[in-house]
């Protein structure tokens, strides 16, 4: 039930004891997933992908558009909005 094709698979292990297996596999059975997709349904969300998120396709047509900016006079300036020293 994989939602990505993956041309290279290696296997990973984890240390779980046998009532914890069990239990996974069941929740894992009950959303009609393998332990595998169970697993990374959650790890998934945190690895970068290539392809960017909504917020920042946003931010990508507002600069293409010239919208929504905020102009800095210095880079001194930029890293004060930022609330970071600059000569830190």
């Amino acid at each position: 039930m994989g939602t990505q094709s993956h041309a290279h698979r290696i296997k990973i292990s984890v240390d779980v004891s046998e009532e914890e297996r069990i239990y996974i596999k069941m929740i894992a059975a009950k959303k009609k997933m393998t332990i595998s997709e169970f697993i990374m349904s959650f790890v998934r969300p945190n690895i970068p992908h290539s392809e960017p998120n909504a917020e920042t396709k946003k931010a990508m047509r507002d600069i293409e558009e010239n919208k929504n900016l905020t102009r800095y006079k210095n880079v001194d300036d930029f890293w004060t909005d930022m609330g970071l020293d600059p000569n830190a």
